[in-house]
């Protein structure tokens, strides 16, 4: 594990990106802390294609929690509705096949 001061990341982050892509991360420290990492970004997408992908439900609940007491749980579903509400005849669902199967 390679860790390095603020100061001396910043002065030398060229130097640590080239380290975090051939050795793996680098951690960030401030006053013997470790606050942040230095990531290739091939590592940083194999984190995230680890996690699983949220669902619209699940994005809704977390919301509502929050929130809570700011929002009714009527203006929740609204903001998370993701149904088409245009007025018939303009959405284009209604007009896609237009004139595809007309008799002309």
């Amino acid at each position: 594990m390679n860790t390095v001061p603020m100061y001396e990341a910043k002065n030398k982050l060229p130097l640590f990106m080239h380290q975090a892509e051939e050795s793996g991360p680098v951690f960030i420290s401030r006053r013997n802390k470790t606050v942040g990492v230095i990531l290739s970004f091939d590592d940083y997408n194999k984190l995230l294609s680890k996690q699983p992908k949220r669902t619209i439900l699940e994005a809704a609940e977390e919301f509502r929690k929050k929130t809570a007491g700011m929002f009714t749980n009527e203006d929740i579903d609204k903001i998370f509705d993701v149904r088409d509400h245009s007025p018939k005849g303009t959405s284009w669902e209604d007009d896609i096949f237009k004139g595809v199967f007309d008799d002309e």
